[in-house]
């Protein structure tokens, strides 16, 4: 979602249709046992401190103070996955060499002032500086990197965070360092962030795509208290407030992006599909048509366009534009299966036929084609058995679906089976068909 490190557009996988900004690279999920700490540095630092023994000993230590700076540093080459299990790594003397030479290049840069470090992780370190701003935090992270090259050829990531900030209690301030520290593997080994808008963009992404939605409405509108103007997140926001189902708000924070950039193609097709869903047909496309207005033959764009057009009974602008949409993207199962749609509409039952089967070869789970082609080929007459098995799977694939059910109670009624039918039908009715 960060506007410098992006594909323009991805599906979310709660919907199949909102669009979010895709980071180019995964950030690492900080949770890895602590399989080489202390007892590895205890030689040459016998009062080492570690995870929450660190963090709560800084803690108290900083109680007094009115500003302080947090630094969250990550040994770049300290592949802790590499290792299948703790005593290899535990007896693996280069992992234990660059842990320790790290070590004594923060120790030499922390015990000029009253600096206290930490090991957090089994490959990063925590180090807070009292009474100092962002300038001095900076400085103090680059002579880290600095110095390291003097011990060994290897190199750290840093971010940093500062108290205060916003309304962040100081015990909040190292997590923001961690975001700072993801925001910074973006830029590649050896970077610097300082903890900002973007930091808590990131982190708000890594939650929706965890699917804790609710946890990334937080983070994005305490990122706006950073930065109230910043198109990116209120864009995000809307994203989580749609898949929430809170179309309203969703489209405020559509619009607002669109105000900060009028240009923002992401925030104007997302305004026009919550506007779909809500049934506002006409705005819908007003924005749609917008998105494409900015850059032609975006895909997203495209497909969303013709489904719209097809819903509004104008099946030939429909059509032109869902078969402009497989030509895009000619591996997009649902497109083949939307242009099916619009071919039955029609009444081109061969070109249908064709839609979805292409569908259901990209995706042979695909429920929706699965039932259209068996209802397909029972309007046609032709292929009975056939449409019997179709519909059959795309109950066994989406077995809540009541018109798959009325569909395939209609084929089994037709071959004489009652029953079987009888059965469909009270379960499609018992689902609302």
């Amino acid at each position: 979602m960060t506007q410098s490190c992006q594909k323009l557009f991805r599906c979310s996988a709660s919907t199949g249709e909102f669009l979010l900004c895709e980071t180019d690279s995964k950030v690492k999920d900080d949770k890895n046992e602590l399989i080489v700490g202390p007892d590895e540095l205890s030689k040459e630092f016998p009062d080492i401190l570690a995870g929450k023994a660190f963090i709560d000993h800084s803690m108290a230590q900083l109680d007094s103070s009115s500003k302080f700076g947090a630094m969250v540093i990550r040994i770049d080459s300290f592949n802790i996955d590499s290792f299948n299990h703790k005593d290899e790594v535990m007896e693996n003397n280069h992992a234990v060499d660059i842990l320790s030479d790290v070590a004594k290049t923060i120790d030499a840069v922390c015990k000029i002032e009253n600096r206290m470090w930490g090991l957090l992780d089994c490959d990063m370190f925590g180090c807070f500086i009292s009474e100092k701003n962002g300038d001095f935090c900076l400085e103090i992270a680059k002579k880290i990197q600095k110095n390291l090259v003097g011990y060994r050829n290897e190199t750290v990531t840093i971010g940093i965070a500062l108290y205060p900030t916003i309304n962040f209690k100081k015990s909040r301030i190292l997590d923001n360092a961690r975001k700072a520290l993801d925001h910074a593997v973006f830029f590649g080994p050896g970077s610097v962030v300082c903890f900002d808008v973007v930091s808590l963009n990131i982190s708000g992404d890594r939650l929706y795509q965890k699917g804790d939605i609710k946890e990334a409405v937080k983070e994005f509108k305490t990122a706006l208290m950073l930065d109230p103007s910043n198109v990116n997140v209120h864009n995000s926001l809307g994203v989580c407030y749609g898949i929430l189902g809170s179309f309203e708000e969703a489209i405020e924070e559509f619009e607002t992006a669109m105000r900060l950039d009028p240009k923002e193609i992401m925030a104007l097709y997302n305004s026009g599909l919550a506007n779909k869903l809500m049934g506002n047909k006409d705005r819908a496309l007003e924005r749609f048509l917008e998105a494409d207005s900015l850059k032609k033959d975006v895909f997203e764009v495209v497909l969303q366009t013709g489904r719209l057009y097809a819903e509004m009974k104008r099946s030939e602008k429909g059509q032109e534009l869902l078969e402009k949409a497989v030509g895009i993207k000619p591996d997009s199962g649902p497109a083949f299966h939307y242009l099916g749609e619009c071919y039955a509409a029609a009444d081109m039952m061969d070109e249908a036929a064709k839609a979805y089967k292409n569908a259901i070869k990209l995706n042979p789970n695909d429920a929706a084609s699965l039932s259209a082609l068996g209802f397909l080929f029972d309007v046609q007459g032709e292929n009975p058995e056939i449409a019997v098995i179709f519909c059959e799977q795309s109950v066994k694939v989406s077995p809540e679906n009541g018109l798959f059910r009325q569909r395939l109670g209609k084929l089994y009624l037709k071959q004489n089976r009652p029953d079987d039918a009888l059965k469909e039908f009270e379960k499609a009715k018992e689902l609302g068909y």
